[in-house]
């Protein structure tokens, strides 16, 4: 009995021994196997598309980095992945999908595109080869030529993008031709006057104010009260979800605007983030009395970027960045050094505007929700970024909606050769229109176009035209002869002649 015991004994020890080494053995094999994995994942990748780089996964965006840029990946995490590049300011977060293992060449990462330039005509509009000095009235008509130089270094643009980037028109957010009105803050008291008006015309679409220029909020916002402070205004609308529920009701797409980077109620709140005017150490104010933050600075990306996605879940269709842009007519103070913008990444303007964008564009995808930009007119048939970071191509290239605001009054005495552009909307808004559809051709995939269009009149310029019902008309027909369908009407008090919408 004794010896069966042990016999037992004996056999049940074997076994056990066995399998402790057969788990130890699999338990080597599975350890082998990360180790392998480890050892044959890319320890360096490219970046495939510009991108931002965060300080978290969900936290602030740190600095760029451009297509073809060579980093090391120091850590995943699920679809992110933690980067480094040789120079120790640029690591951080970054989605996977922007990494390739695939060594982009140069005319790759930054192509060559065409130049809208002005080309000499005689009277009878035939293009001439040299322009004629001593003639006051030279003619001339603006065309896409091809070049044999990089773009980027001809108008000192930087490390701009022109190659593609992924943009979709999303199923749960359908976009058709929208002819839109601006509703300002103050309108919003009278919605459903707006709303019985759109049933009567053409408009289906609304253009709110998310964010206006003084900082004024739509909607009870935790991102503002939480950067605003003493500074945060109650909002306009106290129960936004019915607000919207309304809108959507009536079938308005809603476009929510924000005044980016001309924010008096964010420049008081937080004097470490503006353009310093160091006449007189406050920050930059153009004639409206109204501060400017500095587009450098990665916390007013991060300040706009969380209002919108706000807005997204609240329901906004689409957000429409405004002032997107460096002010204007400031090269004498730039030249002699009054204004301190904090560049920390050595960006030139174009460069750290199509930055903030491609962030915006990559943040609201997530929610299915567009993109679009206000650029300034002249922008359009400007070869270069008018010292306000505006580029067209650069833009075009980034957003899902481009908006010119092409208004007649805005341009100069001689553009198209019309004496007075404001008195001839249809002329000048169907030349402009063509020129920006031959800016548009430059890209693969460029941003629909969709301009803004005069609902107001200019009497600060001399021989003004009153804009009413048929210079409404003019301008809209001069569009669609030439393929636009969708326009947004501008009028700061909104008010409009409905007659010149139906």
């Amino acid at each position: 009995m004794r010896k069966i015991k042990t016999i037992i004994f004996s056999s049940i020890l074997i076994v056990a021994i066995f399998f402790i080494f057969k788990i130890k053995d699999n338990l080597c094999l599975k350890k082998e196997t990360i180790i392998q994995k480890e050892v044959t994942s890319p320890s360096t990748m490219y970046i495939s598309e510009l991108t931002t780089l965060r300080e978290s996964i969900d936290g602030k965006p740190k600095n760029s980095l451009i297509i073809g840029t060579l980093v090391n990946i120091l850590k995943v995490d699920k679809n992110w992945v933690y980067v480094s590049t040789n120079d120790s300011n640029y690591k951080g977060w970054a989605e996977q999908k922007y990494l390739t293992e695939v060594k982009l060449e140069d005319q790759d990462i930054f192509q060559t595109i065409k130049v809208l330039t002005d080309i000499p005509v005689d009277n009878d509009g035939n293009e001439v080869k040299d322009l004629d000095q001593n003639n006051s009235n030279q003619k001339f008509i603006k065309k896409i030529v091809n070049t044999n130089f990089d773009i980027k270094e001809l108008y000192q643009l930087g490390d701009v993008q022109f190659k593609s980037i992924n943009k979709q028109l999303y199923k749960n957010n359908p976009k058709k031709d929208i002819k839109a009105i601006y509703i300002s803050l103050n309108g919003m008291y009278h919605v459903d006057d707006y709303i019985d008006m759109a049933k009567k015309t053409n408009i289906n679409a609304f253009v709110l104010d998310i964010k206006n220029d003084r900082g004024r909020i739509l909607f009870e916002s935790p991102t503002a009260r939480k950067n605003l402070g003493d500074s945060y205004i109650r909002p306009r609308i106290k129960n936004i979800e019915t607000f919207i529920k309304k809108l959507k009701k009536n079938n308005i797409y809603l476009i929510g605007r924000i005044s980016t980077f001309k924010d008096e109620s964010y420049a008081v709140s937080n004097k470490n983030d503006i353009i310093l005017d160091k006449r007189y150490n406050r920050a930059y104010q153009d004639s409206d009395k109204i501060s400017w933050l500095s587009p450098y600075n990665r916390n007013t990306w991060y300040y706009n970027i969380e209002l919108a996605k706000e807005a997204a879940d609240f329901g906004f269709n689409e957000i429409l960045f405004d002032y997107v842009r460096f002010p204007d007519r400031v090269q004498n103070l730039e030249k002699n050094s009054k204004l301190v913008y904090n560049n920390s990444y050595s960006e030139t303007k174009p460069e750290v505007i199509q930055r903030f964008l491609k962030y915006a564009h990559d943040e609201l995808a997530k929610k299915e929700v567009y993109i679009a930009a206000s650029v300034f007119g002249q922008i359009g048939i400007s070869k270069n970024d008018e010292n306000i970071g505006q580029h067209w191509e650069s833009i075009s290239n980034i957003v899902d909606f481009i908006n010119p605001m092409a208004y007649p009054s805005h341009y100069a005495e001689g553009t198209y050769g019309l004496k007075s552009p404001d008195n001839n909307p249809f002329t000048l808004l169907n030349y402009y229109t063509k020129d920006v559809i031959l800016r548009n051709n430059n890209l693969e995939n460029p941003a629909i176009i969709e301009p803004w269009i005069q609902g107001f009149s200019a009497p600060w310029i001399k021989n003004y035209r009153s804009y009413k019902t048929e210079e409404l008309k003019e301008q809209i027909k001069a569009l669609r002869v030439e393929g636009l369908h969708s326009y947004l009407v501008w009028n700061a008090s909104s008010r409009y002649y409905w007659d010149g919408l139906k």
